[in-house]
């Protein structure tokens, strides 16, 4: 397994590294540069001037020479600071990495918490009222996008729960209480899509590991109801649903990006989203490659968890 993981991760390398050329030019194609959105509209400097202040934000040189000087003080480890607030990047995107890997936790807590049991009952009565209406909602559920039904929450929860629709966030370490007031909503507008999909995908699994041989066999054995699903079913029809999970982490953290800036949360949606419209490219560009980063993770995450969900599973 310690060669399979070192192999993962060594394909990962040209992955990421295609992240950080695509990112970067991507972000010099937006019009306007840093320069100018400090200065805005009303400034009256020469030329000189502005060549010295290119310069210094190190933006006169050519493309290709930008990329290498930021790779390579990555590489060493240094992040760089942000050219708008002069503040180091890695502590910016620690504060903000928080926010957002509590809302992406909790989404999916609440998304396989629910999902997978709803769609084990929409499997055990299949075909019946239970299973059709279970089926619509899963539908409904993925046709709303999330900004819409993150509106939607607040405009529920402002009329009959105002506690719940605060725009104000509250870190976990300060006041637990009042953090959960703040995020148990953009948890919900984020989970609604992914819970969705899981129920289906839990039926389907299901319904197809009920049709197998061993289910019989079990059944056969005397083996009471309750285990055969808790053993039998439930735990190998766990690997397309953990597959599920991780095609769906980009998605999630994607969301969250969007959820983050409907409820105003200081994660790395409103980082990103702040830096581009300031031209801050050294944040925008860290902060992507970071969500590359972990996205490549949960997946390797993933892919480990298949040997203990399946004891057939090997890796060499």
């Amino acid at each position: 397994m310690h060669r399979y993981i070192i192999r993962r991760l060594l394909i990962a390398i040209p992955t990421l590294w295609a992240v950080t050329v695509l990112v970067f030019l991507m972000i010099h194609l937006i019009p306007g540069n840093i320069v100018q959105v400090m200065l805005g509209t009303g400034a009256n400097l020469t030329h000189q001037q502005l060549r010295q202040l290119y310069a210094l934000y190190g933006i006169n040189r050519p493309l290709w020479q930008q990329y290498i000087t930021w790779i390579t003080s990555l590489l060493q480890g240094n992040f760089g600071v942000s050219l708008r607030s002069g503040l180091p990047i890695g502590s910016l995107l620690v504060q903000a990495l928080g926010v957002t890997i509590e809302l992406s936790l909790g989404a999916l807590v609440i998304a396989g918490g629910i999902g997978v049991p709803l769609g084990m009952i929409a499997a055990l009565y299949k075909s019946r009222f239970i299973d059709y209406a279970l089926r619509i909602l899963s539908l409904i559920g993925l046709a709303i996008p999330n900004f819409l039904l993150g509106m939607l929450l607040v405009l529920v929860t402002s009329v009959y729960c105002p506690t719940l629709s605060t725009f104000s966030y509250v870190p976990l370490t300060q006041q637990p209480v009042a953090n959960l007031e703040s995020m148990i909503v953009p948890m919900i507008a984020l989970a609604v899509s992914l819970m969705a999909i899981i129920v289906r995908m839990t039926r389907a699994a299901v319904l197809n590991q009920m049709q197998e041989d061993f289910i019989r066999t079990a059944r056969a054995k005397g083996i009471t109801e309750l285990m055969v699903w808790i053993k039998h079913v439930l735990r190998t029809s766990a690997i397309p649903i953990v597959t599920l999970l991780g095609l769906q982490a980009g998605y999630l953290l994607g969301g969250a990006l969007v959820i983050e800036n409907v409820f105003t949360l200081p994660g790395v949606g409103r980082l990103i989203v702040d830096a581009i419209n300031q031209r801050d490219y050294p944040v925008v560009q860290m902060a992507i490659l970071v969500v590359a980063i972990m996205v490549v993770l949960v997946n390797l995450c993933v892919d480990m968890s298949y040997a203990f969900l399946d004891p057939r599973i090997r890796y060499e």
